[in-house]
């Protein structure tokens, strides 16, 4: 009798135990769920980033692209929300800094906006995300042929082609708006397209202030001097920064596009300025970031680069 009470009392003892258990890993998990919920609204009041995204690649009509806006409280695969031209217009304040960042070659959609992301997060550790807004610029530069060089040379085309849908959505800015382009590896050619355009048709109306920033880019080394392809380029930017690496890798090939011997890319040797005026040659500041690079041909290494130099990532895409 004495042996089944004192048996009873345990169990009771032990039910006890688990119950306050139970309910002590119950308020744990509350609290831990109470403290995230305070913490991402924390991060998101922190964090007010101005971040968007363009994709050209489904459409052939420059006046058609599809838009996007970066939610900041998500992982990548889950922040961009479809978003309209019209949201991105309302809210575009001219005068802070529009930084359009143009991708190279083989990058999928879904990759640019990883890429995005990413640089979203760089920005904000050396700026305030009110102070400046970040469009990622997405065209159609997927892989299409087999063999490299067919693929890369249709590449090269179809940037400069891409061009045309760049420059009607400048047409559609506010008047005045601070501009930065800023374009990477064959995204550089796209950039400096666009600014030929423009300058050879004049059709852009609003007055925009445009500065340029080249990194790796995949464009021939003389094509902004008076007998280059992109000869009226330097004459619609403020300013142009480009960065050289001697020893990048991929751009040691740029010359066999053409021919055995070709020109050197701009993102290997610099520009070639031979003929241009001085006051022309003035808006170029070129920078060798091969100490930083070494060999690679990277978009996400080109950008940690360009913002490592701090001073002039705010004078060329910040307008400081």
């Amino acid at each position: 009798m004495f042996r089944k009470t004192y048996d009873d009392e345990i169990l009771r003892n032990i039910k006890i135990s688990n119950i306050k258990i139970l309910n002590t890993a119950m308020q744990r998990f509350i609290l831990t769920l109470i403290l995230n919920i305070i913490l991402n609204v924390f991060v998101l009041s922190v964090h007010a980033g101005d971040t968007w995204f363009i994709n050209t690649q489904s459409t052939t009509k420059p006046e058609q692209f599809t838009v996007k806006k970066l939610n900041n409280n998500s992982q990548p695969s889950q922040v961009w929300h479809p978003a309209t031209f019209e949201e991105f217009q309302e809210t575009h304040n001219p005068q802070k800094p529009l930084l359009i960042v143009v991708h190279g070659n083989w990058m999928s959609a879904g990759k640019a906006q990883n890429y995005g992301y990413t640089f979203d997060r760089l920005l904000e550790k050396i700026e305030n995300p009110n102070k400046y807004r970040l469009l990622i610029w997405s065209w159609s530069s997927e892989r299409t042929f087999c063999g490299i060089r067919k693929d890369v040379l249709a590449k090269a085309q179809r940037a400069d082609n891409q061009a045309n849908h760049l420059l009607a959505f400048l047409q559609k800015l506010k008047p005045n708006s601070n501009v930065s382009l800023i374009g990477f590896s064959f995204g550089a050619r796209l950039v400096c397209n666009t600014l030929q355009i423009l300058a050879d048709t004049k059709e852009l109306n609003n007055k925009l202030s445009i500065r340029s920033i080249l990194l790796a880019g995949a464009l021939d080394c003389g094509s902004l001097n008076p007998n280059g392809c992109y000869n009226q380029a330097l004459s619609v930017t403020e300013k142009m920064l480009i960065h050289v690496n001697p020893n990048d890798e991929a751009l040691c090939f740029y010359p066999l596009l053409v021919r055995i011997g070709g020109p050197q890319a701009i993102g290997k040797k610099g520009a070639s300025l031979n003929g241009l005026p001085k006051e022309i040659r003035q808006k170029i500041k070129s920078v060798n970031v091969a100490q930083q690079l070494g060999t690679q041909h990277t978009f996400i290494t080109s950008f940690q680069t360009l913002i490592a130099h701090e001073k002039d990532f705010r004078q060329f895409a910040l307008f400081e």
